[in-house]
This record gives structure tokens, C-alpha cells and sequence, in this order.
């Protein structure tokens, strides 16, 4: 089970992800210290959260830019990991998304087009259970591990958290399904005419901004060149966030409005 956010990892492009990264120490906090975390379980939290972690709530922004032109999109969402999601859109440079809604539990996943009048519904042929997601997860987390070179870089303020910044760098030519956002949603990525959704790109600077608390991503930045060289930043980061509030299941429940077309997707 993988809300929309996570599901980055394993979107349908194939690109090509190379190492070169560069190192940005952009924290508060000196890296290299003796207290500092181990990165590998900074690294984890992209994937696995803490055990204190009962549900997140917030708004978050995203943007991806080439320098001359940019597109934002807003978006308040909430999560009970590892099963329950659900994110509205609020704001956005392409105003059809607007007030688009996703919606997962552990039986159904829901998208909802308010500007078409139409709702897509998926249902499972067996429930997802919480543990067996995390299980999962973790097991992707050591996979993906394996693939980087990675340097803590102290810590900085995000939301008004405390956050371990992460430098994630390929060791070696690596051939992914999709980009690898760690935090984020590949979709914005193309969203820019100059991206040619064909077109392999270069990964050339990740980094991850990851809870102290909760062990919960709350930003990503990524730097990708297209075959032109061509540069491009994404960055998705939480403008505000909430822990542990007590979410309840109708959060995560969706009953379409009437006079809509619902569709089995």
C-alpha cells in the first residue's frame, strides 16, 4: 500500500539516476559531530517512521523550475501511516487540479476530479495491514541503500521542525523505474513544457529533509538536467505540519458527491 506521495519511488518513467551529487551543507547543525545520527537511519526515514508516529497533517508545496519558468502546486493532505492518505489540492498553476482529491485506506483508493465530474475508484482484492506496509517498506529502504552514498549534513528548521538534512548521492550509474523522489511526486516533474516525459534525466544533486522527532520526510530537493542540459529544481517541503492530532477513519473514507461519474479504475 503506497499513498500518492510514496508511490514516487516506483512511478512508470525510466530514467537514469548518476552520481556527482553536490554537497550542500545547508543546516543549522555541523555535520560531523560525534552526536550526529547514523545516516543510514536518517536515510529510513524517507521509508519507515518512528514508532511514536500515529498520523501527520499539513499543507505542502511543491514547485519545479527551469530558472525562467516555474509551476507550483499547494496541496493539504493527511496520513495515518503506513495505510491511510488522503491530499486535496488547495492551489495550482494548471487551476483544472484544483480541488482534486486522493484518498487510500487499507480497501479502496479514490480519485476524485471535481472540474470533470468524475470520481475513479480502485478496490483491493485483500485489505492492507499497517505492519506488512511497514515490513515492506523496510525492505525497500535497505534496497534503495544500497544504491547511495549518503552524508549527513547537520540539521535545519522546516515547518518549525527540527530536521536532519540528508545528502543522497548515487555510487554508480543506476537504471530506476522513475525518478527517485524519495518524498515527492514525479508528476510535477513534467509538468514544464520543456520536459519531454521521453527524455532520460540526469539526477545530479537529492536532498532530504527528515523529521528529528518522528522520523517523518518534511522536504526534498532535487536538481535534474534533461539530454539538452538543460537544469531544472523540484522541491517539495511542508509549509506546515501537525503530529499526532488524533485523525479519525472518516478522514480517510470518501463517499462521491451526487451527480458525478463514478468509474471502476
Amino acid at each position: 500500500m503506497q499513498p500518492r506521495r510514496f508511490a514516487a519511488l516506483c512511478c512508470l518513467l525510466a530514467l537514469i539516476v548518476l552520481g556527482g551529487c553536490v554537497g550542500v551543507p545547508s543546516g543549522e547543525g555541523a555535520p560531523g559531530d560525534a552526536d550526529d545520527p547514523d545516516p543510514e537511519a536518517v536515510f529510513e526515514g524517507a521509508f519507515v517512521h518512528s514508532d511514536d508516529l500515529e498520523d501527520v497533517s499539513g499543507e505542502m508545496r511543491t514547485e519545479v523550475t527551469d530558472g525562467d519558468r516555474s509551476v507550483v502546486e499547494r496541496v493539504r493532505m493527511a496520513e495515518r501511516p503506513y495505510v491511510d492518505y488522503r491530499d486535496e489540492v488547495l492551489e495550482a498553476s494548471n487551476p483544472d487540479r484544483v480541488g482534486d482529491v486522493y484518498v487510500s485506506n487499507a480497501t479502496t483508493k479514490w480519485w476524485y476530479y471535481p472540474d470533470a465530474g468524475v470520481a475513479q475508484y480502485t478496490e483491493f482484492e485483500e485489505p492492507f495491514e499497517d505492519a506488512s506496509v511497514r515490513e515492506s517498506r523496510a525492505d525497500m529502504a535497505a534496497e534503495q541503500r544500497e544504491l547511495y552514498d549518503l552524508e549527513y549534513q547537520g540539521t535545519a528548521e522546516i515547518a518549525d521542525r527540527e530536521a536532519h538534512v540528508l545528502d543522497v548521492d548515487a555510487k554508480d550509474e543506476v537504471v530506476t523505474e522513475g525518478l527517485s523522489v524519495l518524498v515527492g511526486d514525479t508528476e510535477y516533474v513534467y509538468a514544464l513544457e520543456t520536459i519531454d516525459p521521453e527524455d532520460e534525466l540526469t539526477v545530479v544533486e537529492q536532498t532530504i529533509w527528515i523529521d528529528a522527532e518522528f522520523d517523518y520526510p518534511l522536504k526534498e530537493k532535487l536538481v535534474f538536467e534533461g539530454p539538452a542540459g538543460t537544469r531544472h529544481v523540484m522541491i517539495e517541503k511542508f509549509e506546515s505540519v501537525t503530529f499526532n492530532s488524533g485523525l479519525e477513519d472518516d478522514r480517510f473514507a470518501f463517499d462521491p458527491p451526487e451527480n458525478v461519474t463514478v468509474e471502476e479504475w
